[in-house]
């Protein structure tokens, strides 16, 4: 049968421009594979044999002549010839180096490990890059995580975005991800993870940086080149559940970026993953980051690197030049903002929607690629975070300031919601928030939702398809302060930071494409809005237009403190510390969450 074509449905959905604008599409851009390549590494010229005391040049002519027999103190000696470089050997290290890469791969999907290269391959391939040491050690400001994290993940991962391996596609419950297993020592131990468009990096307690999902654009930071062929069709027409899946494993699978691509004694605390691009910030307050950064006309651009020189798509982790003192990342869909020790917020990547706090011209363009400075806040910013195409940060008195695209409202400006004027150009407070200290907040394509220090959840922005999780009732509709309709009639946009019914006392919040987890400090777990990629966890493909409780069975008890979206998928995670104790087996085979994994 012909090969099934990849889609691709990113976090992202297109940036609508105004509340006559009809719901987004469930399903994002196609997307088309790219093979990284790395480029040959030349081998090294054998040194040049030193020559006699006594060698005389090749050519008469060139030589001086001597008066006598005895020779000046200090005579320069004729030009040394040569020789011509030859190829090293490979070394025994740079054996063992390839023996290393081919066993990246988790233990747990033997399919997902290299094939073995022939002579005339080894050759081609360039080596693994070398550590390199910090020339100066810089300061410890941040700390990283240490508590290891259970992973759940449920939705469509048609592009491995689930990361439950090759042939694990779509789960409409929770589904816990064996290759990060708390309770197996050769797994990887999450402490801290985000979602992607279209996939998700994580951190774990041993400083490794594992990735998994969509890499056609370097998201993942390392090679995920695989020769594999699709799976077969069986007698009925429909794929076999067969383990040789049509996905390919090493990105469908979590794996980790090679130590070798970081300085030896980088450690890391955090990391954050866009459409595109992925970022991870150090101990010291330095950011390496890998992927691209696309605009609506399908541009590319990474950034700059040190020597000024212009990055389309960069394949392996780089350190961001120029950027130091960071504390906190947040990506959007394709921008990114840092928050530095002094409170002072950086943004770059695509300015389109003033995501970047400031007007970017077209002239200009390439300026927005690099770290710049976000004037935001009066006072000191202690929080920042991001929607796909507008920002948020959180002062030292607990307001909330937001900018960027407000088509829905979803910048917290109510004025201009669903008006010709789609955009919040600098930052503003967001007034519906103010003396309530927000804690975190997060935003979806046209939507936005905070958690405050009294432990309430709110939301905001487009509500006709559930994503606040808030069932409006008749009064609140007509309210023309609260909600917005558009040319036909219909309510569209709920201008207020609204407060979420039924969810408990708010703990986190997480907002996908078109839909949102709140969870509360008992450890549950609620969703809304569109479901029809199984992304609500709830075991159907409905919408939901209220805040919906996960379903208990497949949760197992656990006390979920994290979320995290994209555009069809979701995950969230519990404290390994905190997990039930394992139930017993059944006909000889382990249970998980009372049934056979």
């Amino acid at each position: 049968m012909p090969p099934k074509p990849r889609q691709a449905k990113g976090k992202a959905a297109s940036a609508d421009t105004g509340a006559g604008v009809a719901k987004s599409a469930k399903t994002a851009k196609a997307k088309a594979t790219t093979e990284a390549t790395k480029p040959t590494k030349a081998a090294k010229p054998a040194p040049a044999p030193k020559a006699a005391k006594d060698t005389k040049p090749a050519k008469k002519a060139a030589a001086p002549k001597a008066a006598a027999p005895k020779p000046a103190p200090k005579a320069k000696s004729a030009p040394k010839a040569k020789a011509a470089p030859k190829e090293k050997p490979a070394s025994n290290k740079r054996k063992l180096e390839d023996e290393d890469e081919g066993e990246e791969s988790n233990e747990q999907a033997e399919d997902v490990r290299p094939a073995k290269r022939t002579k005339a391959e080894a050759k081609a391939a360039s080596p693994p890059p070398k550590r390199q040491k910090v020339e100066k050690a810089l300061p410890v400001i941040n700390t990283a995580p240490v508590r290891v994290l259970e992973v759940f993940a449920f939705g469509n991962g048609e592009n491995g975005e689930l990361g439950l391996g090759p042939s694990k596609t779509e789960t409409t419950v929770p589904k816990r991800n064996l290759f990060l297993d708390p309770r197996d020592p050769a797994k990887y131990h999450v402490v801290q993870l985000d979602c992607g468009g279209m996939h998700t990096i994580a951190l774990t307690k041993d400083n490794k940086l594992v990735t998994w999902g969509v890499n056609d654009k370097g998201a993942l930071g390392r090679d995920t080149a695989w020769d594999g062929g699709l799976r077969d069709a069986d007698a009925s027409g429909s794929d076999s559940d067969s383990e040789d899946g049509d996905l390919n494993p090493k990105e469908s699978t979590p794996n980790e970026i090679p130590a070798s691509a970081f300085p030896e004694g980088t450690t890391f605390v955090q990391v954050s993953a866009g459409d595109s691009c992925s970022f991870a910030l150090t101990d010291t307050g330095l950011v390496y980051g890998w992927g691209t950064f696309i605009n609506s006309e399908g541009k590319e651009c990474f950034g700059y690197d040190a020597k000024g020189e212009k990055i389309q798509v960069q394949t392996t982790p780089m350190l961001i030049p120029g950027l130091t003192n960071i504390t906190q990342i947040a990506c959007g869909a394709n921008h990114i903002v840092t928050l530095a020790k002094d409170g002072k917020i950086f943004a770059w990547g695509v300015g389109e929607q003033n995501q970047l706090g400031r007007r970017v011209l077209s002239r200009r363009r390439d300026e927005s690629f690099k770290p710049t400075r976000v004037e935001a806040a009066r006072s000191k910013a202690t929080y920042i975070a991001s929607g796909p195409f507008h920002s948020f940060a959180v002062d030292d008195k607990g307001d909330a300031w937001a900018w960027g695209l407000n088509s829905f409202g979803q910048a917290g400006y109510a004025k201009t919601a669903g008006t010709d004027e789609p955009v919040v150009p600098y930052p503003m407070r967001i007034e519906g928030l103010r003396g309530k200290g927000v804690t975190s907040l997060d935003g979806g394509a046209h939507h936005s939702a905070a958690v405050t220090k009294d432990g309430k959840h709110f939301a905001w922005g487009r509500l006709d398809g559930g994503q606040l999780g808030i069932k409006f009732s008749d009064e609140q509709l007509k309210d023309e302060e609260l909600v917005r309709r558009d040319e036909n009639d219909r309510p569209r946009i709920c201008l207020v930071p609204t407060e979420v019914p039924n969810t408990g006392k708010a703990a986190a919040i997480a907002c996908g494409t078109d839909h949102t987890l709140f969870i509360n400090e008992e450890g549950l777990v609620f969703t809304s809005g569109f479901g029809t990629m199984g992304q609500l966890g709830l075991g159907t493909y409905d919408d939901a237009h209220e805040a919906t409780e996960l379903p208990k069975k497949p949760c197992g008890g656990r006390h979920f403190v994290w979320g995290g979206a994209g555009g069809q998928y979701s995950t969230i995670a519990a404290p390994a510390d905190l997990m039930p104790p394992p139930k017993s087996a059944v006909n000889g085979t382990p249970a998980v969450n009372g049934v056979k994994e």
